[in-house]
């Protein structure tokens, strides 16, 4: 199992947009291997001292934290994936993008510990 981990800054206004716009990516993603996505709407997000989740993507008073979760069956399937997306180009520039991209966050896990146990 590989996971991916995004978090993002999206407008309050455009959150309708935007489940619209990642119900289309996660079905992208599943045809490229993916086996699940989930995402969170942020509702209690505070304010730290040093840093937070939105220090972390310069999020305003007028955005709210999405955190998104691509599980993947290893690091080499989603490897695979996003160069034969790239090639394919999958993800074609979309001008009704519901978030400012170059604010976005992500990073690939390796899972070390859960709970679950279905993996």
């Amino acid at each position: 199992m590989y996971i991916v981990v995004m978090t993002i800054p999206v407008p309050h206004t455009k959150k309708k947009a935007y489940k619209k716009w990642t119900e289309n990516s996660a079905e992208i993603l599943q045809r490229y291997g993916c086996l699940r996505v989930e995402e969170v709407w942020g509702d209690w997000i505070p304010k730290g001292n040093f840093t937070d989740f939105n220090k972390a993507v310069q999020a305003n008073s007028e955005e709210s934290i999405v955190v998104q979760w691509q599980y993947w069956p290893s690091k080499n399937a989603l490897l695979e994936a996003e160069e034969r997306m790239k090639e394919e180009n999958a993800f074609a520039v979309d001008s009704d993008v519901p978030f400012e991209g170059k604010r976005l966050i992500a990073g690939g896990f390796k899972p070390f510990f859960s709970t679950r146990t279905d993996y």
